[in-house]
């Protein structure tokens, strides 16, 4: 990966880990895999909780980080850490089971 790129989960799981490496605890960081509605496809960013009650977006598609509210293009799917994961669901959605 390092040598030759990869792709957007490469980068997220390269960002996570190196912030965990950093001192960044499990609970601030999530990967997560989202649907950019520009694009059209799938993709995957590193989410950073701040502490102030923002959440900070590194995306490799950028270098620059910027607040979660400022990517309205982008609907988040899941998200995952070390220890859980989270389904992200719109209020009042049917889901298959229901």
């Amino acid at each position: 990966f390092l040598s030759k790129s990869g792709d957007c989960e490469d980068f997220s799981i390269a960002k996570y880990y190196a912030l965990r490496a950093l001192g960044f605890r499990n609970e601030e960081l999530r990967i997560v895999v989202l649907k950019d509605r520009i694009r059209g496809i799938g993709h995957a960013v590193v989410a950073v909780y701040d502490g102030d009650g923002d959440i900070m977006i590194l995306d490799n598609l950028s270098n620059v980080v910027l607040s979660h509210t400022l990517y309205q293009h982008y609907i988040p799917q899941y998200s995952v850490n070390e220890t859980a994961r989270w389904l992200h669901v719109a209020p009042g959605a049917k889901l298959a089971a229901d």
